[in-house]
């Protein structure tokens, strides 16, 4: 039975958690057949999961494991760990589970994504031909698929509990956990649940090392940061493991930081070092936690995080300026690098877009190149140290605004890099060359971050 964001499903077997031993969050261990599986995963998201399931070597491994030994399979599978809203003990070994999100935990699979994702697709491969699941390989392919087919996998259930070999296609039995609030209509006891629901899942997906971004865009670190930058961007940044974005988060972080930068102490309860944006990305992610955990930057409902205070959002506002003007340097830097006497195309490791050279897989391509964050066509492919200083040194162009303390933008950064540039590199070529054009070198002076400061200062608007 389901209806909207409640199901009811029955467990082959059951244990129910004495209250008296776990007060706060109850607790159901049992397994599930795939019949109640199925009656489930109307239900299911992996919001809650810091990890998005994907196919893979592991999820192939077990929907073969269903196949050759799905009588063993609740011996092999650690099976899946799921949060409910609330979670109601009926006869029979059934139970009503609701899944409505009441603002202090995620409720969903909290573990066991990947089995869950090859539990479902196994099943689906009884709906479908072979060559239409070649598509499914993510959870919203999956979704999809299984929507599409819901009425006939309903059917096909139906039609299987009702025979008398149904034991031959679906006998595997699944290891289910199921954890809930014990009071959830009791605003202070689900301020606990929500503690609780964040600590259970860090530590039962630390076997897979979690990033230390993925948790903290699990907890909502990243929440305003994702929603400040633009779509074309936003949405391809991995912001959990395995969701298929190309930009790392913490190449997100790293830029925040340089808005952030601008900030005085008493906001960011400490100071940043500006060369660790380009050489520690760890460091990136775990100052910007810092940051924002900081007392008076943010408050906390459950498990979430909300960022309050209102002069790190503003300086987080500027951050999809920082990323556009990221590109817009690195499409115009090689030929203004050239402009002022350099000879770019021959420092070791540039590759350039040349359809008419033969591709040698080192030197010249025959497509161009994309930027990093709006993927637009360049010329060039080259290592980032050699713009980092000056891509940092854009927070010249903030401005704190002393009557509310919000930071802005003095020009806009794009604007500014399009008309200074080669300006700019008449000056930053000669660090270049000091360097002896080691974008490494560049990137972790500290010197070069002041030079790059200065030459900025030097073009800004009287």
């Amino acid at each position: 039975m389901q209806t909207n964001n409640q199901v009811i499903i029955k467990l082959a077997q059951s244990c129910v958690t004495d209250p008296a031993i776990s007060k706060q969050v109850g607790r159901i261990t049992g397994l599930i057949d795939a019949s109640n599986f199925h009656k489930l995963m109307g239900n299911l998201t992996v919001e809650s999961n810091p990890r998005q399931p994907k196919e893979s070597a592991v999820t192939k491994e077990i929907i073969e494991t269903l196949r050759k030994n799905p009588e063993r399979f609740h011996l092999m599978s650690k099976g899946l760990l799921l949060s409910t809203s609330s979670c109601e003990t009926l006869e029979r070994n059934r139970f009503r589970l609701s899944f409505d999100h009441k603002g202090y935990a995620q409720p969903g699979i909290l573990d066991g994504g990947h089995n869950t994702f090859a539990i479902a697709k196994h099943i689906l491969s009884y709906a479908y031909d072979e060559g239409d699941l070649r598509g499914v390989k993510d959870w919203d392919s999956l979704l999809i698929a299984w929507a599409k087919e819901s009425a006939d996998l309903a059917s096909l259930f139906k039609a299987v509990e009702g025979s008398s070999n149904s034991t031959l296609e679906f006998n595997f039995l699944v290891p289910i956990e199921i954890i809930f609030p014990q009071h959830p209509d009791d605003e202070d006891q689900l301020e606990i649940w929500g503690d609780s629901h964040r600590d259970i899942t860090h530590a039962r997906n630390n076997n897979v090392q979690l990033t230390d971004s993925t948790k903290d865009n699990h907890q909502g670190f990243y929440t305003y940061l994702r929603e400040s930058l633009l779509p074309e961007v936003s949405d391809r940044v991995e912001w959990k493991t395995n969701d298929g974005g190309e930009i790392k988060v913490a190449d997100i972080a790293a830029l925040a930081l340089i808005a952030l930068s601008k900030l005085d102490k008493a906001e960011l309860g400490l100071e940043i070092n500006l060369p660790k944006i380009y050489n520690s990305k760890q460091y990136c992610v775990e100052t910007f936690r810092a940051i924002l955990e900081k007392e008076g930057n943010g408050t906390w409902k459950g498990q979430t995080y909300e960022l309050a205070n209102p002069t790190v959002q503003s300086a987080l506002k500027l951050v999809s300026g920082i990323v556009e003007a990221y590109d817009e340097i690195y499409c115009r830097f090689p030929d203004a690098y050239n402009a002022a006497g350099g000879k770019f195309g021959r420092i070791d490791g540039i590759r350039i877009f040349d359809p008419s050279a033969a591709p040698d897989g080192k030197k010249y391509a025959k497509k161009p190149f994309e930027t990093k964050y709006f993927q637009r066509e360049c010329n060039y492919s080259y290592a980032d140290g050699f713009i980092i200083p000056l891509v940092v040194g854009l927070r010249e162009l903030i401005e704190i605004v002393p009557e509310d303390n919000s930071a802005r933008w003095v020009e806009t950064p794009t604007i500014f890099i399009g008309r200074e540039i080669n300006g700019l590199l008449a000056m930053y070529s000669a660090l270049v060359k000091m360097a002896n054009w080691d974008p490494q070198k560049i990137g972790k002076d500290k010197g070069s971050y002041e030079f790059a400061a200065n030459a900025i200062r030097m073009k800004m608007p009287r």
